[in-house]
Protein backbone atom coordinates (compact mmCIF):
# COMPACT_ATOMS: atom_id res chain seq x y z
CA UNK A 1 0.00 0.00 0.00
CA UNK A 2 1.18 3.56 -0.90
CA UNK A 3 0.90 5.48 2.92
CA UNK A 4 -0.13 7.32 4.08
CA UNK A 5 -3.03 8.00 1.82
CA UNK A 6 -5.39 10.97 2.20
CA UNK A 7 -9.20 11.87 1.17
CA UNK A 8 -11.76 14.82 0.79
CA UNK A 9 -14.83 15.09 0.28
CA UNK A 10 -17.58 17.97 0.45
CA UNK A 11 -20.62 18.31 2.89
CA UNK A 12 -23.96 18.96 0.82
CA UNK A 13 -27.05 20.85 0.72
CA UNK A 14 -30.12 20.16 -1.34
CA UNK A 15 -31.09 23.64 -2.15
CA UNK A 16 -34.68 22.33 -3.51
CA UNK A 17 -36.48 19.00 -3.61
CA UNK A 18 -36.42 16.63 -0.37
CA UNK A 19 -37.92 13.30 -0.36
CA UNK A 20 -39.44 13.56 -4.57
CA UNK A 21 -36.21 12.61 -5.69
CA UNK A 22 -37.01 9.54 -4.80
CA UNK A 23 -40.15 9.59 -6.69
CA UNK A 24 -38.31 10.37 -10.01
CA UNK A 25 -38.22 13.96 -9.70
CA UNK A 26 -35.19 16.48 -10.07
CA UNK A 27 -33.37 17.76 -7.66
CA UNK A 28 -31.22 20.74 -6.99
CA UNK A 29 -28.02 20.27 -4.79
CA UNK A 30 -24.88 21.49 -3.97
CA UNK A 31 -21.47 20.67 -2.20
CA UNK A 32 -19.73 22.64 0.21
CA UNK A 33 -16.15 24.21 1.21
CA UNK A 34 -17.28 22.60 4.18
CA UNK A 35 -16.21 18.78 4.42
CA UNK A 36 -14.21 16.09 5.70
CA UNK A 37 -11.13 14.96 5.85
CA UNK A 38 -9.54 10.97 5.84
CA UNK A 39 -5.56 10.20 6.20
CA UNK A 40 -5.15 6.56 6.10
CA UNK A 41 -1.67 5.40 8.20
CA UNK A 42 0.55 2.12 8.25
CA UNK A 43 -0.68 -0.03 11.38
CA UNK A 44 -0.33 -3.40 12.11
CA UNK A 45 -3.56 -5.36 12.54
CA UNK A 46 -7.14 -5.40 11.58
CA UNK A 47 -8.00 -1.46 9.96
CA UNK A 48 -9.31 0.41 12.81
CA UNK A 49 -11.19 4.09 12.64
CA UNK A 50 -10.25 6.82 14.64
CA UNK A 51 -13.38 9.24 14.71
CA UNK A 52 -15.61 11.46 16.95
CA UNK A 53 -18.46 8.37 16.73
CA UNK A 54 -16.26 5.83 18.37
CA UNK A 55 -18.04 2.10 18.80
CA UNK A 56 -20.32 2.78 15.79
CA UNK A 57 -20.11 -0.46 14.38
CA UNK A 58 -20.50 0.76 10.86
CA UNK A 59 -17.76 1.89 10.75
CA UNK A 60 -15.75 -1.47 10.73
CA UNK A 61 -17.89 -2.51 7.62
CA UNK A 62 -17.62 0.70 5.75
CA UNK A 63 -13.79 0.53 5.89
CA UNK A 64 -14.23 -3.37 4.90
CA UNK A 65 -15.69 -2.42 2.27
CA UNK A 66 -14.08 0.50 0.96
CA UNK A 67 -11.30 -1.56 0.98
CA UNK A 68 -12.54 -4.89 -0.83
CA UNK A 69 -13.88 -2.10 -3.47
CA UNK A 70 -10.24 -1.26 -4.42
CA UNK A 71 -8.53 -4.39 -3.95
CA UNK A 72 -7.04 -3.66 -0.77
CA UNK A 73 -6.94 -6.06 2.36
CA UNK A 74 -8.75 -4.55 5.75
CA UNK A 75 -5.55 -4.56 7.71
CA UNK A 76 -2.46 -2.78 8.04
CA UNK A 77 -3.99 0.59 8.70
CA UNK A 78 -5.71 3.07 10.40
CA UNK A 79 -7.88 5.42 9.48
CA UNK A 80 -8.34 9.02 11.02
CA UNK A 81 -11.52 11.46 9.99
CA UNK A 82 -11.54 15.14 10.60
CA UNK A 83 -14.97 16.44 9.99
CA UNK A 84 -15.97 19.86 10.07
CA UNK A 85 -20.06 18.44 9.54
CA UNK A 86 -22.32 18.49 12.34
CA UNK A 87 -23.58 14.92 12.62
CA UNK A 88 -26.86 14.37 12.02
CA UNK A 89 -28.01 17.84 10.89
CA UNK A 90 -28.78 16.75 6.97
CA UNK A 91 -25.12 18.09 5.54
CA UNK A 92 -24.17 14.95 4.03
CA UNK A 93 -21.71 13.62 6.81
CA UNK A 94 -21.86 10.28 6.63
CA UNK A 95 -21.69 10.62 2.31
CA UNK A 96 -18.67 12.62 2.52
CA UNK A 97 -17.01 10.16 4.61
CA UNK A 98 -18.07 7.21 2.94
CA UNK A 99 -16.38 9.05 -0.70
CA UNK A 100 -13.52 10.42 1.22
CA UNK A 101 -12.15 7.01 2.57
CA UNK A 102 -12.81 5.36 -0.81
CA UNK A 103 -10.55 8.00 -2.45
CA UNK A 104 -8.14 7.32 0.10
CA UNK A 105 -8.12 4.21 -0.02
CA UNK A 106 -8.09 4.02 -3.64
CA UNK A 107 -5.08 6.25 -3.20
CA UNK A 108 -3.30 3.36 -1.28
CA UNK A 109 -4.02 1.30 -3.91
CA UNK A 110 -2.66 3.16 -6.22
CA UNK A 111 -5.59 3.45 -8.24
CA UNK A 112 -7.28 6.67 -10.06
CA UNK A 113 -11.63 6.02 -10.03
CA UNK A 114 -13.45 7.47 -13.01
CA UNK A 115 -16.35 10.09 -11.81
CA UNK A 116 -19.18 7.25 -12.74
CA UNK A 117 -17.33 4.28 -10.73
CA UNK A 118 -16.44 7.07 -7.73
CA UNK A 119 -20.06 7.74 -7.52
CA UNK A 120 -21.51 4.11 -8.07
CA UNK A 121 -18.92 2.82 -5.09
CA UNK A 122 -19.83 6.15 -3.18
CA UNK A 123 -23.77 5.20 -3.10
CA UNK A 124 -23.15 1.77 -2.21
CA UNK A 125 -20.95 2.83 1.02
CA UNK A 126 -23.31 5.14 2.06
CA UNK A 127 -26.16 2.79 2.02
CA UNK A 128 -24.41 0.64 5.29
CA UNK A 129 -25.62 3.88 6.91
CA UNK A 130 -28.85 4.99 5.10
CA UNK A 131 -30.07 1.44 3.50
CA UNK A 132 -31.44 2.53 -0.28
CA UNK A 133 -30.29 6.41 -0.62
CA UNK A 134 -30.82 8.09 -3.77
CA UNK A 135 -27.46 8.69 -4.67
CA UNK A 136 -27.78 12.63 -4.53
CA UNK A 137 -25.88 12.86 -1.09
CA UNK A 138 -22.14 10.95 -2.28
CA UNK A 139 -23.01 12.43 -5.63
CA UNK A 140 -22.21 16.39 -3.90
CA UNK A 141 -19.86 14.55 -1.94
CA UNK A 142 -17.94 14.03 -4.65
CA UNK A 143 -18.36 16.56 -7.34
CA UNK A 144 -18.61 19.22 -4.59
CA UNK A 145 -20.50 21.95 -7.42
CA UNK A 146 -23.92 22.70 -8.02
CA UNK A 147 -25.71 20.66 -9.58
CA UNK A 148 -29.23 19.03 -10.83
CA UNK A 149 -30.17 15.50 -10.01
CA UNK A 150 -32.43 13.11 -11.39
CA UNK A 151 -32.73 9.30 -9.82
CA UNK A 152 -31.87 6.74 -12.14
CA UNK A 153 -29.13 3.98 -13.11
CA UNK A 154 -26.84 5.77 -13.55
CA UNK A 155 -28.38 9.08 -12.17
CA UNK A 156 -28.93 11.71 -14.32
CA UNK A 157 -26.56 14.58 -12.79
CA UNK A 158 -25.93 17.91 -15.20
CA UNK A 159 -24.18 20.81 -13.73
CA UNK A 160 -26.25 23.99 -12.27
CA UNK A 161 -24.43 27.31 -13.18
CA UNK A 162 -25.89 29.80 -10.43
CA UNK A 163 -25.39 33.84 -12.19
CA UNK A 164 -23.81 34.63 -8.97
CA UNK A 165 -22.92 33.09 -5.87
CA UNK A 166 -25.76 31.76 -3.19
CA UNK A 167 -25.30 33.41 -0.20
CA UNK A 168 -27.01 30.81 2.68
CA UNK A 169 -27.12 30.46 5.84
CA UNK A 170 -27.67 27.03 7.62
CA UNK A 171 -29.34 26.81 10.52
CA UNK A 172 -29.21 23.84 13.19
CA UNK A 173 -31.29 22.59 15.09
CA UNK A 174 -30.92 20.67 18.71
CA UNK A 175 -32.75 17.44 17.61
CA UNK A 176 -31.50 15.52 15.28
CA UNK A 177 -32.90 14.68 12.09
CA UNK A 178 -34.97 11.13 11.61
CA UNK A 179 -33.99 10.54 8.06
CA UNK A 180 -35.74 6.91 8.19
CA UNK A 181 -39.02 7.57 9.67
CA UNK A 182 -39.54 10.75 7.54
CA UNK A 183 -38.85 8.57 4.65
CA UNK A 184 -41.02 5.62 6.11
CA UNK A 185 -44.09 7.74 6.67
CA UNK A 186 -43.78 9.28 3.35
CA UNK A 187 -43.90 6.09 1.48
CA UNK A 188 -46.89 4.64 3.46
CA UNK A 189 -48.76 7.37 2.97
CA UNK A 190 -47.59 7.77 -0.92
CA UNK A 191 -49.18 4.15 -0.98
CA UNK A 192 -52.24 5.01 0.70
CA UNK A 193 -53.01 8.33 -1.64
CA UNK A 194 -51.02 8.14 -4.38
CA UNK A 195 -52.70 10.37 -6.68
CA UNK A 196 -52.46 12.66 -4.02
CA UNK A 197 -49.06 12.80 -3.43
CA UNK A 198 -48.39 12.36 -7.24
CA UNK A 199 -49.47 15.62 -7.66
CA UNK A 200 -47.72 17.19 -4.74
CA UNK A 201 -44.46 15.81 -6.23
CA UNK A 202 -45.34 17.27 -9.34
CA UNK A 203 -45.81 20.68 -7.81
CA UNK A 204 -42.37 20.36 -6.25
CA UNK A 205 -40.75 19.51 -9.39
CA UNK A 206 -42.07 22.39 -11.20
CA UNK A 207 -40.67 24.62 -7.88
CA UNK A 208 -37.44 22.80 -8.45
CA UNK A 209 -37.48 23.95 -12.36
CA UNK A 210 -38.35 27.49 -11.40
CA UNK A 211 -35.53 27.58 -8.61
CA UNK A 212 -32.54 26.72 -11.53
CA UNK A 213 -33.90 29.41 -13.63
CA UNK A 214 -33.62 31.74 -10.60
CA UNK A 215 -30.37 30.76 -9.68
CA UNK A 216 -28.81 30.76 -13.58
CA UNK A 217 -30.61 34.49 -13.66
CA UNK A 218 -29.28 35.35 -10.44
CA UNK A 219 -32.33 36.35 -8.86
CA UNK A 220 -32.24 36.26 -5.60
CA UNK A 221 -35.54 36.90 -4.95
CA UNK A 222 -37.16 34.44 -7.42
CA UNK A 223 -35.23 32.10 -5.55
CA UNK A 224 -36.20 32.52 -2.11
CA UNK A 225 -40.01 32.40 -3.26
CA UNK A 226 -38.60 29.16 -4.50
CA UNK A 227 -37.68 27.57 -0.73
CA UNK A 228 -40.44 29.36 0.28
CA UNK A 229 -42.55 27.36 -1.96
CA UNK A 230 -40.68 24.00 -1.26
CA UNK A 231 -41.05 24.64 2.22
CA UNK A 232 -45.32 24.51 1.97
CA UNK A 233 -44.74 21.77 0.19
CA UNK A 234 -42.37 19.71 2.32
CA UNK A 235 -45.08 20.80 5.03
CA UNK A 236 -47.66 19.48 2.48
CA UNK A 237 -45.87 16.20 2.38
CA UNK A 238 -45.54 15.50 6.24
CA UNK A 239 -41.54 15.66 6.84
CA UNK A 240 -41.12 19.07 8.19
CA UNK A 241 -41.08 19.54 11.82
CA UNK A 242 -42.07 21.58 15.08
CA UNK A 243 -38.03 22.51 15.19
CA UNK A 244 -37.78 23.07 11.59
CA UNK A 245 -40.59 24.88 11.13
CA UNK A 246 -38.98 27.43 13.87
CA UNK A 247 -36.13 27.66 12.51
CA UNK A 248 -37.56 28.41 9.41
CA UNK A 249 -40.09 31.31 11.12
CA UNK A 250 -36.87 32.70 12.98
CA UNK A 251 -34.57 33.06 9.41
CA UNK A 252 -37.95 34.84 7.85
CA UNK A 253 -38.65 36.95 10.46
CA UNK A 254 -35.03 38.34 10.92
CA UNK A 255 -34.89 39.04 7.07
CA UNK A 256 -34.31 35.50 4.63
CA UNK A 257 -35.47 36.08 1.10
CA UNK A 258 -36.78 32.63 1.82
CA UNK A 259 -36.17 29.51 4.10
CA UNK A 260 -36.68 25.42 4.00
CA UNK A 261 -36.01 22.41 5.55
CA UNK A 262 -32.37 20.86 3.95
CA UNK A 263 -31.57 16.95 4.28
CA UNK A 264 -34.43 14.39 5.29
CA UNK A 265 -36.76 16.28 7.33
CA UNK A 266 -38.02 15.37 11.03
CA UNK A 267 -35.28 17.43 12.83
CA UNK A 268 -31.99 18.86 12.00
CA UNK A 269 -31.54 22.00 9.69
CA UNK A 270 -33.12 24.53 7.69
CA UNK A 271 -31.28 26.89 5.06
CA UNK A 272 -32.12 30.43 4.30
CA UNK A 273 -31.38 32.53 1.21
CA UNK A 274 -30.08 35.64 2.46
CA UNK A 275 -28.76 39.33 0.57
CA UNK A 276 -27.04 39.75 3.72
CA UNK A 277 -25.42 36.33 5.27
CA UNK A 278 -23.70 37.68 8.01
CA UNK A 279 -26.34 39.79 9.47
CA UNK A 280 -29.12 37.25 9.29
CA UNK A 281 -26.43 34.72 11.16
CA UNK A 282 -26.17 37.03 13.44
CA UNK A 283 -29.82 37.90 14.06
CA UNK A 284 -30.57 33.99 14.60
CA UNK A 285 -27.24 33.65 17.27
CA UNK A 286 -28.92 36.17 18.68
CA UNK A 287 -31.88 33.97 19.17
CA UNK A 288 -29.14 31.02 20.44
CA UNK A 289 -29.71 28.70 17.19
CA UNK A 290 -26.59 27.59 15.83
CA UNK A 291 -25.20 29.12 11.69
CA UNK A 292 -23.17 28.40 9.40
CA UNK A 293 -22.61 30.75 6.54
CA UNK A 294 -22.03 29.29 3.38
CA UNK A 295 -21.74 30.42 -0.10
CA UNK A 296 -22.64 28.13 -2.56
CA UNK A 297 -21.82 27.64 -6.46
CA UNK A 298 -18.76 29.80 -6.04
CA UNK A 299 -14.93 29.13 -6.81
CA UNK A 300 -14.60 28.18 -2.58
CA UNK A 301 -16.38 25.32 -3.59
CA UNK A 302 -13.98 22.35 -3.72
CA UNK A 303 -14.09 18.20 -3.30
Amino acid sequence: MNLPARGRAAGKVILLREHAVVYGRPALAAGLALGLEVEVHAEDGPARVESETPGDERLARLVADAAAAVGLPAHGFVVRVRSKLPAGAGLGSSAALSVALLRALARAAGRTLGRDEELELGRRLEAIFHGHPSGIDPAAAALGTCFRFVRGEPPAITPLRPARPLPLVIALGDRPRSTGAAVTGLRARWEKDRDEYERLFDEVAAVVEEGARAAEGGDLARLGEAFDQNQELLRALGVSAPEVERLVAAARVSGALGAKLTGGGAGGAAIALAAEPERLSAMLEAQRIRTIVVRVGAAEEAA
